[in-house]
């Protein structure tokens, strides 16, 4: 009896430390997933910004200078990148975050997805905890129920003998 009721609680445990171990490892996949996501629009508007500056400097070259139709490709070429980048801002998620989530966990494919995975495994430690907390509570009762028990046995063990006595 008392080897089963050690391992059962060994058994509740380890799929207690399981699941706080999937609570923990879910978190680490959005606290990473969003940092590299914000590290790649950083970056994605770092480039476009330096593009844009290129192609107004060549712009302001060119509107110096007699040919026209060059200046104008500049022009649209510049606008463009604006566009990219208010694009890459736009569709930071689907774009930079949400590959971040599905390459890190193969399971999971958006932000959303990942938010109910994340609840779903702090649910299940809560219930492991909840399960551990039921056995602890049930072998203290037991206890006290023997101990009472062996109280009263030892009361009117003791109640006999000082009566013959």
């Amino acid at each position: 009896m008392e080897n089963d009721f050690l391992s059962q609680i060994k058994q509740e445990v380890m799929a207690y430390g399981k699941s706080l171990g999937e609570v923990g490892k879910l978190r680490l996949i959005g606290i990473i997933s969003r940092v590299l996501g914000m590290f790649l629009l950083i970056l994605t508007v770092v480039l476009c910004a330096l593009a844009l500056f290129t192609f107004a400097a060549i712009a302001l070259i060119d509107i110096l200078s007699a040919y026209m139709p060059v200046w104008a490709a500049a022009l649209i070429i510049g606008s463009t990148y604006i566009v990219l980048i208010f694009l890459a801002i736009l569709c930071r998620k689907p774009l930079f975050i949400h590959p971040f989530i599905k390459m890190l966990s193969k399971q999971i494919r958006s932000e959303e997805e990942l938010a109910l995975k994340t609840l779903e495994a702090e649910k299940k430690a809560e219930l492991q905890q909840v399960r551990m907390q039921c056995q602890v509570e049930s072998a203290t009762r037991e206890l006290d129920f023997y101990v009472n028990l062996l109280s009263r046995a030892w009361d009117i063990l003791t109640g006999l003998f000082h009566r013959k006595a």
